[in-house]
């Protein structure tokens, strides 16, 4: 998924596939921790779907954000579910890209709730699953900063 896409970070710099892998191996090595997250915002007629690569370090550090951003057909995915399918595949894809080169925590942050106050509850143990099911550590709000706050930020500009 990464190798054909446009990466960017929050400077708006763009960077290559083999930028980013090596950004990431070095960052490894100096013990950061590697979270995945997607959100998507409907525009329009359009989706506007952001992954995000957020690499941190606990107790500080150079933290550095990726992010992939696409506008793709709303008529595609138009069911809420489908979105959050499509959210959660995109973001196991991208971990699939990163982990033979993250050996420190991978962890993959869901935008969905699981309270009855949220639209998306529905289908937290099914998505859950399915991110555990490849591996991953998951996380769900409000602990899923990665897609709620960080991807979600950037699906609206």
């Amino acid at each position: 998924m990464l190798k054909d896409k446009i990466i960017r970070d929050f400077h708006a710099n763009e960077f290559s596939y083999n930028d980013v892998l090596q950004i990431i191996i070095q960052y490894d090595k100096d013990g950061y921790n590697f979270f995945i997250g997607t959100d998507s915002q409907i525009i329009k007629k359009k989706i506007s779907i952001v992954t995000c690569i957020c690499c941190h370090k606990e107790g500080g550090g150079d933290n550095k954000i990726f992010y992939i951003k696409e506008r793709i057909n709303r008529k595609d995915y138009s069911s809420l579910r489908a979105r959050m399918l499509l959210e959660a595949y995109r973001s196991i894809e991208v971990a699939m890209e990163i982990e033979p080169y993250a050996n420190n925590k991978l962890s993959v942050h869901l935008d969905v709730g699981d309270t009855k106050k949220s639209k998306t509850s529905l289908f937290h143990r099914e998505l859950e699953f399915l991110v555990q099911s490849q591996g991953y550590e998951c996380e769900i709000k409000p602990n899923s900063w990665a897609a709620s706050s960080v991807a979600d930020r950037m699906a609206k500009v």
